[in-house]
């Protein structure tokens, strides 16, 4: 068994936690009122749209997502019954494909602007560049021993 943390790894650990939920919650509370989409809903409805076409197989989205499959299918059968994704077998029969629905790309460009303006407010105002580009290749360095990939 591995010993516990120290004060300092605690300390460090418990400041990224903080700092991950601050972000989303001060982003959330810009965001839900004017789009009425909770961080899960508009982080999937953002993977959809980014892909081509505006349409993601299941697995690719669960696994961009770092979700369990089960968590995933859940959470679009919630999405689906509000009108925001529809799913679909692929043409080449590789699997279930997750697609943009009308109604949940006028969701995302709704939260477009309140998403970006609270991003830049709470993230990009608030640290520095060499901040910003460290984060970004803490982030990106954990991915690749995750799963052997840069996600972004």
């Amino acid at each position: 068994m591995s010993a516990p943390l120290t004060p300092t790894e605690r300390h460090v650990w418990r400041s990224v936690i903080q700092m991950a939920d601050l972000l989303r919650f001060r982003i959330e509370a810009e965001v839900k009122p004017v789009s009425r989409l909770s961080p899960a809903d508009h982080a999937v409805l953002m993977h959809i749209d980014e892909a081509p076409g505006q349409q993601i197989g299941q697995q690719s989205l669960a696994n961009a997502m770092y979700w369990s499959k089960s968590r995933l299918s859940h959470h679009l059968t919630r999405m689906q019954a509000r009108g925001l994704v529809l799913r679909g077998s692929a043409d080449d029969g590789s699997g279930v494909r997750i697609f943009l629905t009308e109604a949940g790309t006028q969701m995302v460009r709704t939260a477009e602007g309140p998403h970006a303006k609270a991003v830049r407010q709470h993230l990009f105002q608030v640290a520095t560049e060499e901040e910003l580009t460290a984060l970004i290749r803490l982030a990106d360095r954990l991915a690749t021993q995750v799963d052997g990939r840069v996600p972004y």
